[in-house]
């Protein structure tokens, strides 16, 4: 009767050598099994600029899951992939990086296929892509240059009663660059924020671009390009300044002491009042204005020359030789009225009077 040792381990050469040869064919078979995996990758899609005008794509679309119509493509691709279990297996563990698409400029439609990725490769095939096809728009890109930025720059932030006296860009110009129809409809903003109780401002702002309405924000980060994104800038400010006009402002002479009486004529004189504009800082404008509610009679001041104290004499005086006291920041100026008439100013005489005219 043969022993459970024999049964084991009786022609021990023989058994191993089948028992080798077993386990190296369930092996290649094992590793040759065809097996199937599907993952989601990201598919980077660009215009194929070789040989042709710079352009860029401006729209991506897909078939709807429900097959009614298009939806935007957002990039994910799903693949669907068969082979040898270890290929596949490798291809799981490791998942590949895919180059950039590139999309002709006059394809509409571009169908996915296993060239695009580099597939057929040992033994491996793309079997599916989801979605099969995606319909890409192009568009012509070009440049525009934006000059005068200084136009574009707003001031917020300013003291009160104070307003801009001069802002400036330093840098020239700004490029934008993007698709044709995009770039033709933008606009480019500066905005520039004065600290409360300062009165200017220097350094660097963000140039901010905005687009017509009905433009994709997702088609602008994509295809859109601001050179340089930040720009220097100085602001000043200065003292907000009014002009208020009078039809009718008293005025007086301001005579030098004499002791014979004399007499002032005014050539071009209507009820010894003059049209006049002021301009100055609002808050002494404002201040004017409340005075003159409050003395209607306020006049100014027409400084008199030396004069000859027998013959008299003539002189003129013109808006900015009157003197308004009070009011230093005021400036007096020609009223319009004066200055459609293309009026120089006003004459007087001084004339002495003797003791038979008094």
């Amino acid at each position: 009767m043969m022993s459970v040792k024999d049964l084991f381990l009786g022609n021990w050469k023989n058994k191993g050598v089948a028992l080798f040869f077993a386990v190296t064919i369930w092996l290649a078979a094992y590793r040759s099994e065809k097996q199937e995996y599907s993952h989601d990758f990201r598919i980077d899609v660009r215009p194929a600029q070789a040989g042709t005008s710079p352009h860029v794509i401006t729209s991506m679309k897909k078939k709807s899951p429900q097959g009614e119509g298009l939806v935007d493509f957002d990039g994910r691709v799903r693949m669907a992939f068969s082979g040898p279990r270890k290929q596949v297996g490798k291809l799981r563990d490791e998942p590949p990086a895919f180059a950039p698409l590139e999309i002709p400029f006059d394809r509409e439609v571009h169908q996915f296929s296993q060239a695009d990725f580099g597939f057929p490769r040992d033994g491996v095939e793309i079997t599916q892509f989801i979605p099969e096809s995606i319909t890409v728009s192009q568009e012509e890109s070009v440049t525009r240059k934006f000059d005068n930025l200084s136009e574009s720059l707003a001031v917020t932030g300013l003291r009160e009663g104070y307003e801009v006296a001069s802002k400036q860009v330093l840098q020239g110009t700004v490029q934008v660059t993007g698709p044709k129809s995009v770039v033709a409809g933008i606009r480019l903003s500066l905005l520039a924020t004065v600290e409360a109780e300062r009165e200017s401002f220097k350094g660097r702002i963000e140039v901010i671009p905005t687009f017509p309405d009905g433009i994709s924000p997702e088609l602008v980060r994509r295809t859109v390009q601001v050179t340089p994104t930040e720009v220097d800038v100085e602001v000043t400010l200065r003292a907000a300044t009014e002009t208020f006009a009078v039809e009718a402002m008293r005025i007086t002479f301001r005579v030098p002491p004499a002791k014979v009486p004399f007499k002032i004529v005014v050539d071009d004189l209507l009820n010894d009042t003059i049209p006049v504009e002021f301009h100055g800082r609002k808050d002494e404008i404002a201040r004017l204005r409340e005075r003159l509610r409050e003395q209607p009679g306020l006049s100014l001041g027409v400084r008199v020359p030396a004069f000859d104290r027998e013959q008299g004499g003539q002189f003129t005086f013109t808006e900015d030789s009157l003197e308004l006291y009070g009011f230093p920041g005021v400036q007096i100026r020609q009223h319009e009225l004066r200055r459609r008439e293309k009026k120089a100013g006003w004459s007087y005489s001084v004339t002495p009077v003797k003791e038979a005219e008094k």
